[in-house]
């Protein structure tokens, strides 16, 4: 009996070992066959039109994510998929709204001089302000047991001006000098209107400019319609030192060489001196409408189970007069997607289709903090439940300086997050159809410093409980700059690594099981 019982296990065990590889086994020539259809000639061609001046670098909600839109609708049907989304007047079009809330003019004017957004000014938190308003300067605008650069000074109703670093001999308290924060939370308690600070050099203002005036300019997109709060209520803003001066027309160094007088005596450096401005902010929401892109591959024996195939279309436009293209942000990943389609089209016309459906999907709002995958998730067109796993590309399309010597590569993230079998699947598809390709599981961890389990739209899919795989190739130097562009593209990897893709979509969706997931998920910890 116990020879018998140990024959049966042995038995079960070679056949669960045959069913996980038959695929691999049986399919391979026709895996093969199709992945042999992405080829670099066509990346460039569909990179080159997506990356284009043209489509104005995809911002979404924008003319050129429109047109980036269109493209791939067409794309896909052409290549016969189909539009899966129901009583809408374009089926290819899965559209919602955001709402965008930004500065649409912030100006502050004395006479024939004018400060502007970001130039010359920087808003901290969203008002709106429009006033001819009485500013007083208050020195360092400190309230401490040695110095109150508020004594006998009545702001209420009026605007105020300090600069934004106190001195260390600026008699301090023990708990030492106020911060920015502090110093603007005592202007508006003791009734002002608003708060000019004056920045600690150009340089370091213009540093700060640099690093957050695109979010500022370009303004903030989300899901719910927001109030547009603190109207005519309290302003505070950091402004360039020449620019300020300029505009009441004082020298600067003067004015710096009085305050410095006053510091050393142990006085307030408040001179009470009062500026009459205009200031002008509006800060305004408008509708958004955008769309995710989708076509629908339906299968045969396994039809109502659903693959997911995912790459996000959107790039972040026009910052500063420049077109930033995204070629490889994420023109490289859409590419490959279009790439993908075009091999699993070839098949099924030569009646080799998918035995489970496949949801070809590019994603808007990726760059706004992964809205289009997240309005997916939240509104599927399939059952979430029915969604077996998500392959996700997102920037496939160059090296990184640790690459530099083997650009054969590419990033591997997520696999074994949620299912370690769809780890091993995945390990295998890649040794036996892309084995030059070296699989790099460098950011494969939630604790990564560089959170890039969560910084793209697999992480959507992933926090359902569906196991995913980001395909990936690292940052570089033109990364978010308009130096993205088609000719910095190594189009042969890039072609290797969405072979990969297409390899693994079609182990997925032809295995007789889907892979388990026998991890925890993010809900269940």
């Amino acid at each position: 009996m116990k020879q018998t019982l140990l024959s049966t296990l042995l038995s079960i065990l070679i056949s669960s070992a045959f069913a996980q590889d038959i695929t691999l086994e049986s399919e391979s020539e026709k895996v093969n066959k199709y992945k042999s259809t992405i080829t670099e000639e066509e990346m460039i061609s569909h990179l080159t039109i997506l990356a284009s001046d043209e489509f104005e670098g995809r911002e979404t909600g924008e003319r050129g994510q429109k047109m980036a839109a269109d493209y791939i609708a067409q794309f896909f049907m052409d290549q016969g998929l189909e539009g899966p989304v129901p009583n809408v007047p374009n089926p290819y079009f899965q559209q919602f709204d955001l709402y965008k809330q930004k500065y649409t003019n912030f100006s502050i004017q004395k006479g024939g001089v004018t400060l502007q957004l970001i130039e010359d000014i920087f808003p901290y938190g969203n008002f709106s302000f429009k006033e001819d308003l009485e500013v007083i300067f208050i020195g360092y605008g400190e309230e401490n047991s040695m110095v109150n650069d508020y004594d006998n000074v009545d702001v209420k109703g009026k605007g105020v001006v300090f600069f934004e670093k106190t001195p260390k001999n600026y008699g301090t308290s023990k708990k030492g000098t106020s911060g920015l924060r502090l110093k603007a939370k005592v202007a508006a308690e003791k009734g002002a209107a608003f708060a000019i600070v004056i920045a600690e050099s150009d340089e370091k203002y213009t540093t700060q400019a640099k690093r957050y005036g695109s979010y500022i300019s370009k303004g903030r997109l989300m899901f719910d319609k927001p109030e547009v709060k603190n109207d005519n209520g309290f302003g505070l803003v950091l402004v360039k030192p020449s620019s300020f001066f300029n505009l009441i027309g004082v020298s600067e160094s003067k004015f710096e060489k009085k305050v410095a007088k006053a510091v050393a005596k142990g006085k307030s450096a408040a001179s009470g001196e009062i500026f009459n401005l205009n200031i002008n902010a509006q800060f305004e929401t408008r509708k958004m409408p955008t769309e995710n892109v989708l076509g629908f591959m339906e299968g045969t024996d396994l039809k109502d189970e659903v693959l997911v195939v995912t790459s996000h279309y959107d790039h972040v436009g026009i910052i500063n007069g420049e077109i930033h293209n995204g070629a490889d942000d994420d023109g490289s990943g859409t590419t490959g997607l279009l790439e993908i389609v075009n091999a699993f089209t070839q098949a099924k016309e030569e009646g080799n289709g998918p035995r489970r459906s496949i949801l070809f999907m590019t994603v808007t709002g990726e760059e706004k903090g992964l809205l289009g995958s997240e309005y997916y998730s939240s509104h599927p067109i399939f059952p979430i439940d029915n969604t077996i796993a998500n392959l996700n590309i997102d920037m496939i399309g160059r090296g990184d300086a640790a690459h530099s010597e083997n650009p054969d590569f590419v990033y591997v993230i997520g696999a074994d997050m949620l299912s370690s079998e769809l780890h091993d699947i995945h390990e295998k598809v890649a040794k036996k159809y892309v084995p030059e390709l070296d699989l790099d599981y460098t950011y494969n961890a939630k604790d990564d410093p560089n959170r890039y389990y969560y910084r793209s739209d697999h992480y959507n899919f992933a926090k359902h409980g569906i196991p995913v795989i980001f395909y990936f190739n690292g940052t570089h130097e033109d990364y978010h700059q308009p130096t993205d562009t088609v000719d910095k593209i190594t189009f042969g990897p890039m072609a290797k690594r969405a072979k990969l893709v297409f390899a693994t979509a079609w182990e997925l969706a032809n295995r007789d099981n889907a892979p388990v997931v026998d991890q925890k998920t993010e809900q269940q910890k």
